[in-house]
C-alpha cells in the first residue's frame, strides 16, 4: 500500500455536522417544514437580524487550469480545504478534488 501524507482539515465532528445540515437542507428545500416536535426542541432566538461573519478557513491558492468554471489558466483561491495528500498529489475542497502539481517555493 502506498505511503500517504493525508492532512485532515475537517474534523469528524465537523463532517457529521455538515452531513446533518445537508440532510436538513435537502428536506427543507423539498418543501418539508420542521415538525412541531423539532421546533419545540429548538432554541429560541430573539432580537435577531441577518449579518455577515468573516470566516477564516483553510484553503489553497495557486495557478489553476482545467477548472470547470474558470477558463484558461489563472490564480485562484479554492473553497474550504477539507483534505490534503501531498504524496498522493491531490486535495479535496468543499467544491471539488484538485490534482496537485509543483507547490510554491
Amino acid at each position: 500500500m502506498p505511503r500517504t501524507t493525508l492532512e485532515l482539515y475537517l474534523t469528524l465532528e465537523d463532517a457529521v455536522r455538515l452531513e446533518s445540515a445537508m440532510i436538513g437542507f435537502d428536506r427543507l428545500t423539498a418543501g418539508e417544514a420542521p415538525d412541531r416536535h423539532e421546533l419545540a426542541a429548538a432554541p429560541l432566538l430573539t432580537h435577531w437580524r441577518r449579518t455577515m461573519v468573516p470566516v477564516i478557513e483553510p484553503a489553497l491558492i495557486g495557478r489553476v487550469t482545467d477548472h470547470p468554471q474558470l477558463a484558461g489558466q489563472r490564480t485562484a483561491v479554492t473553497s474550504r480545504l477539507l483534505l490534503l495528500d501531498q504524496t498522493g498529489g491531490w486535495a479535496r475542497t468543499l467544491s471539488r478534488i484538485y490534482r496537485l502539481g509543483r507547490p510554491a517555493d
